[in-house]
C-alpha cells in the first residue's frame, strides 16, 4: 500500500523530508526497511540543509539507497551536468525520479521531481503553502489532488533559471541532483 507524501515540520528539514518522500514514493509501505528510515533520522542536518558530516543530501541519499536489495540505479549529477538535456534524458521513463537542489524563498531547498514534460516539471515539495500563494505567479501552480505523486507544477523556464526564484535551479555552481531509477527485477 502506498502512503501520501509528507510535509516538512521545520524550516530546515526539506532534505530529510524529501528523502523520506523518496522512500515512500519508491516502495509500498509494507516493503520499507525500518533500518533505512532509522538511518535517515540519525543524521543531523544544519540550517543550510547540509549534513553535518559535510556531505550533500544527494550524496547522503545515494549512500543509504545504494544497496542491492533496493534494486535502484543511482547517479549524482553536479554543476553543469544538471541541465535540461541531461534531466530529460534520465526522466524519459516512468521508473525514474530525482531528488533535486533548488531554491525556495531565495534559500537552498530540496524537492522530489516525479515527472517532466515539454512545458513543466512536476515535483513534490515538502514545504506546505496556502493554495493561494502562487496566484500571482503563473510559473508555479500548487496541486492538492495528487498526494502520492506531486504537489507543484513548475514551468520549465522557471525551473532552469539561473536566479534564486522559487523552484529555480539557480547558479550552475550550486546545482545538484540524485537520479533514482527503479530497476525491474
Amino acid at each position: 500500500m502506498k502512503i501520501p507524501l509528507g510535509f516538512q515540520m521545520t524550516e530546515t528539514d526539506s532534505g530529510k523530508t524529501t528523502l523520506l518522500n523518496t522512500i515512500s514514493y519508491l516502495f509500498d509501505r509494507e516493503l520499507v526497511d525500518k533500518n533505512l528510515i532509522k538511518s535517515v533520522y540519525k543524521h543531523s542536518i544544519d540550517e543550510t540543509n547540509i549534513l553535518l558530516k559535510q556531505e550533500t543530501i544527494c550524496d547522503f541519499a545515494k549512500k543509504i539507497l545504494d544497496k542491492k536489495k533496493y534494486n535502484l540505479e543511482l547517479n549524482v549529477l553536479n554543476k553543469e551536468e544538471v541541465n535540461i538535456k541531461t534531466i530529460k534524458e534520465y526522466m524519459k521513463d516512468d521508473s525514474t525520479i530525482m531528488i533535486i537542489h533548488l531554491y525556495l524563498f531565495g534559500k537552498s531547498h530540496y524537492s522530489l521531481v516525479t515527472k517532466i514534460d515539454n512545458n513543466y516539471i512536476y515535483l513534490f515539495d515538502p514545504y506546505y503553502l496556502d493554495e493561494t500563494y502562487y496566484d500571482e505567479d503563473r510559473m508555479v501552480e500548487l496541486i492538492y489532488d495528487e498526494p502520492f505523486e506531486y504537489n507543484r507544477k513548475v514551468s520549465i523556464k522557471r525551473f532552469y533559471s539561473m536566479n534564486l526564484s522559487d523552484y529555480a535551479l539557480g547558479p550552475t555552481e550550486h546545482r545538484e541532483c540524485l537520479i533514482i531509477k527503479k530497476c525491474v527485477k
